[in-house]
């Protein structure tokens, strides 16, 4: 069985694969799970010896992929395919960017497939106040609205905050409902218009675009999280940010200066 997670949500699609692998491990045994990063040399090989090896101690076994696209996209989808329909072994890829044609079985049954878009607006709240439940806490509507904004697009910065307003709620001695005002503690503001300034990244005029650029750095917006934003939405623009991608974690330019040399050429 092969499990697809993608989607530029990082902090849901890792949480998920997480919840995938400590389920697996509760139901079988964590001896059954393999971690394969196919960035690294030799990783597929690796990948491919525990698939073949019958351990006596578990069956069934879960093989991790991490970096799976870095493998050349016909080789990937060989290596892949004969576990689509395999039983006692399942493996599991995540991924930001959606699979190549070559790799549109991913995609389809009875391969297993789940996106992660980038959450915003009501949809953001609704994530935020159930994710406050289960920390032991309620959001009031106001706030839940109020922190969707201020972290619109950034699942992880927006749970840092609720794991914060958690630990306000414990030290009050309360598990009550955490209101707009209780907010003001934590010195929060709204990003003036982010999506407009996101719309504006993507301007035919480059005056708008570096405009908007400024404005985003100004409010202390991390380049990476602009990039990864900006990389789900310029789809025109996906085989140059790729390239960029690929240089910033090759480490020949950061964030800051991909996005500055996309947005001035």
């Amino acid at each position: 069985m092969i499990i697809f997670l993608y989607g530029p949500d990082d902090y849901r699609r890792s949480e998920k694969k997480r919840a995938i692998i400590a389920e697996f491990a509760k139901r079988h045994s964590a001896i059954g799970v393999g971690h394969f990063d196919f960035d690294e040399k030799g990783a597929a090989e690796e990948f491919q010896n525990f698939a073949r090896t019958q351990s006596i101690f578990e069956s069934a076994k879960l093989a991790v992929i991490e970096n799976a696209f870095a493998l050349e996209a016909k080789a990937l989808a060989k290596l892949l395919k004969p576990f689509v329909d395999k039983k006692n072994t399942t493996v599991l890829v995540a991924e930001k960017d959606k699979p190549v044609k070559a790799l549109g079985f991913l995609l389809e049954k009875p391969a297993i497939s789940q996106k992660f878009e980038a959450l915003a607006g009501a949809d953001l709240a609704a994530w935020a106040a159930a994710e406050a439940k289960a920390l032991g806490f309620a959001l009031a509507p106001a706030a839940a609205q109020f922190l969707a904004q201020v972290y619109a697009g950034d699942t992880w910065g927006l749970m840092t905050e609720l794991q914060k307003l958690s630990g306000l709620a414990g030290a009050r001695g309360r598990s009550g409902t955490i209101d707009k005002k209780d907010l003001n503690e934590f010195d929060l503001e709204i990003a003036p218009n982010y999506w407009a300034l996101m719309s504006g990244l993507k301007s035919a005029d480059i005056r708008n675009r570096l405009s908007a650029f400024e404005a985003m750095l100004a409010a202390n917006d991390p380049p990476a999280k602009i990039f990864n934003i900006l990389a789900s939405q310029w789809t025109e623009k996906t085989p140059h940010m790729a390239e960029y991608d690929i240089a910033v974690k090759s480490g020949k330019v950061d964030y800051e200066e991909a996005l500055v040399d996309l947005l001035i050429s």
